[in-house]
């Protein structure tokens, strides 16, 4: 909880340290009975009982956009502290910007506190995590029935103050127009003022306790565009070969690899930002195949954790096949009848539909022919296939499994095909 606490514990030592400083300046014996508030400006009374005081507000909160300016030394402490040492992105680096304004219903009392508050944190331009965790001791014990007060007691103020690290005050100097329009959105009466800006307080998802099986989903979710063979291959992706996957922000912590909606990752050879290659496994079943990007993270128990999948893309695994025939026969007509046997790489599941292609190797009206193959009771690497009816020839052979293609292998540079090839006489 530490974390969610750094905005408002700078706050609370800015004023402190405007409080602490007033017990000893003379200035306040000048001025009379001084307070320090943190308050809207639309909540503190501008009329005739208005008091000296000294108001400190949170504005406005922008983004530091020099987060990776910070020392890696730093972040890896600030990351420790927070229980998170493996976050799979940088901390949420905030400035905070102040309103300090000064309050007096005598002549020069706003002018007299505002010229001691500028010199008070001009004499201040970095609090150190030392100054920060004993204002926060002071803060905590002062007042315990404050909200902040509360807060902070559950929360280990040495952690706090060192995750809080050191923060530099720097005063804003506004225009004429930029003053008027903040304090037009302030909708209150106008009093002295100066603004001041604090930099940086860094903010870090932390691991909730006790929340095994809930992750947080950052923003960097991968992205599949493409899933490819490698360049200047066939373009076919078969077992045992490389498969390429491009698209974006693909590397995470650890990077692994889910293929056919199975909870078995795989791991990658080569990771990049747009690019991950991975040998495909020689046992996955040919056909249509999904593919997810998994991002892990390292857990404090040493244990690796899900943190965000990518969609779900498909390709086609292709068969290979070698194949050759048996059992010739005439069976009139000058049509013959034949076994072929036909092994493939990987096996074939015993559900899968299996199509026998032959393509008729001539350029004299070439046939073909379709053979849908009958189911089996195991998955297999072979299958002897009954043929009926075919014309004395040599044969081009292909076979589809649930649809994915075998390849064929050219002949020569004209583009034909002499592979895998069966002869029927």
């Amino acid at each position: 909880m530490s974390n969610v606490l750094s905005i408002a514990a700078v706050t609370a030592v800015l004023k402190v340290l405007l409080e602490n400083g007033l017990v000893s300046d003379p200035i306040a014996a000048s001025v009379g009975d001084v307070i320090v508030t943190a308050l809207p400006p639309d909540r503190i009374s501008v009329e005739a009982d208005e008091r000296a005081q000294i108001n400190l507000f949170l504005y406005q909160v922008t983004q530091n956009r020099n987060v990776d300016w910070v020392s890696q030394e730093f972040r890896s402490r600030h990351s420790r502290i927070n229980g998170n040492p493996h976050s799979p992105s940088p901390p949420l680096a905030l400035d905070l910007h102040y309103l300090l304004t000064a309050y007096g219903a005598k002549d020069f009392q706003s002018e007299l506190l505002l010229g001691y508050a500028m010199h008070l944190l001009h004499k201040t331009p970095a609090i150190t995590s030392d100054i920060i965790e004993n204002t926060l001791i002071n803060a905590s014990t002062t007042n315990t029935s404050s909200a902040f007060s509360q807060a902070v007691a559950s929360v280990s103020v040495s952690d706090l103050a060192e995750q809080i690290g050191q923060i530099k005050l720097t005063p804003e100097f506004f225009n004429m127009e930029e003053t008027s329009k903040l304090w037009s959105a302030l909708q209150t009466h106008y009093r002295p003022s100066a603004t001041y800006l604090a930099s940086m307080v860094l903010i870090e998802s932390s691991k909730p306790e006790n929340s095994e099986g809930f992750y947080i989903m950052p923003l960097s979710q991968p992205t599949i565009e493409q899933v490819m063979a490698p360049a200047k291959t066939d373009q076919i992706i078969v077992a045992g070969t490389t498969l390429v996957i491009r698209g974006k922000r693909l590397r995470g912590e650890i990077t692994r690899i889910r293929l056919s909606n199975t909870e078995t990752l795989i791991v990658p050879h080569d990771v990049k930002e747009t690019q991950i290659s991975l040998l495909v496994p020689s046992d996955l079943s040919a056909s249509v195949q999904g593919i997810q990007v998994v991002h892990l993270t390292m857990g404090n128990a040493g244990q690796t954790d899900y943190v965000v999948e990518s969609n779900v893309a498909a390709f086609v695994l292709h068969p290979t096949i070698t194949a050759f025939v048996a059992q010739v026969e005439n069976s009139g007509d000058n049509l013959r009848t034949a076994e072929i046997t036909v092994k493939f790489q990987p096996k074939v599941g015993k559900a899968q539909r299996v199509v026998l292609l032959l393509n008729e190797a001539s350029d004299n009206s070439p046939v073909a022919y379709s053979f849908l193959v009958a189911s089996r009771t195991e998955d297999t690497d072979a299958i002897t296939i009954p043929v009926k009816n075919i014309k004395p020839g040599t044969y081009i052979v292909r076979v589809q499994v649930d649809g994915a293609e075998s390849p064929l292998h050219k002949k020569n540079q004209s583009g034909g095909y002499d592979s895998p090839e069966v002869t029927i006489l």
